[in-house]
C-alpha cells in the first residue's frame, strides 16, 4: 500500500504530464474568454468606492460606516499612519454581497490573509482583468475575507479529507482513490484539523475553491 508522501508525488507527476499536454487548448481558451463573457452568477463581491474625509472623521470611524477594518482601510490607501485631513480622499467598501452563484461555471473564493489579485488569478488559472471585470474592482486590491467570483470549469464532489500534505496541498479521498487539490499557503494545516471529515470539495482544475 503506497503512503500518502508516495501517492502525493505520484498525482503531481500525474498532473505535471496533464499540463504540458493541454497547454495549446489552456492558451486558446484564455483568447476566447478574453473576448467577453456573459454575467452568470449573482454577486459575491466588495463595490468600492470613495469617500471624502470631513472635519472630526477618524479611520475608525470610517472603517465601521464601511464595514471594514481599520487595518483594511489602511492597506487599501497605502496609509502609513492613522492620520488623515479633512478633503482627502479614501478608498471603501460600499457594499458586501455574499450570495452563492446559480451555475456550474461560477463557485465563490474567499480571501485569506497573504492573497494577491495577481496569486488569486494564477491559482484559478484566470485572466487577471477578466477576474477584476468579473469581480467588479476598480484597484488590485483585495481584502481579507472578500468573496470572489472564481469562473470555469467548476467541479464538485463528495470527499473525506485525509490531511494536509504540505503548507500549500491538501489530500482528498473519493471512494478507493485519492486526490490532491492546491490551496493557499499555510492554509494546509486548517484542513489537517478536519481529517476524517466527509464534505463536498469545490474545485477549480487542481486548486481548492471552497468546502462545503
Amino acid at each position: 500500500m503506497q503512503t500518502r508522501k508516495e501517492r502525493i508525488q505520484n498525482d503531481k507527476r500525474k498532473k505535471m504530464k496533464a499540463s504540458g499536454m493541454t497547454a495549446a487548448s489552456t492558451v486558446f481558451a484564455a483568447v476566447i474568454a478574453s473576448a467577453g463573457f456573459s454575467a452568470s452568477a449573482k454577486e459575491a463581491y466588495a463595490l468600492t468606492g470613495f469617500y471624502k474625509v470631513k472635519q472630526g472623521d477618524t479611520l475608525y470611524k470610517i472603517s465601521r460606516e464601511h464595514d471594514m477594518t481599520v487595518n483594511e482601510l489602511k492597506a487599501v490607501n497605502r496609509l502609513k499612519s492613522d492620520t488623515i485631513h479633512p478633503g482627502q480622499t479614501l478608498e471603501v467598501r460600499t457594499e458586501r454581497h455574499t450570495e452563492e452563484p446559480f451555475n456550474n461555471e461560477t463557485a465563490i473564493y474567499t480571501v485569506v490573509p497573504g492573497d494577491t489579485l495577481w496569486g488569486i488569478a494564477k491559482r484559478y488559472r484566470m485572466n487577471i482583468n477578466d477576474l477584476k471585470t468579473l469581480n467588479k474592482l476598480k484597484s488590485d486590491m483585495v481584502l481579507i475575507n472578500q468573496k470572489m467570483i472564481i469562473k470555469g470549469d467548476i467541479s464538485k464532489t463528495k470527499a473525506i479529507i485525509t490531511g494536509a500534505a504540505d503548507n500549500f496541498t491538501v489530500e482528498f479521498k473519493n471512494g478507493n482513490d485519492y486526490f490532491t487539490l492546491k490551496v493557499p499557503y499555510g492554509t494546509a494545516q486548517s484542513y489537517q484539523k478536519m481529517s476524517g471529515k466527509e464534505i463536498l470539495v469545490v474545485y477549480k482544475d487542481d486548486a481548492l475553491i471552497n468546502v462545503q
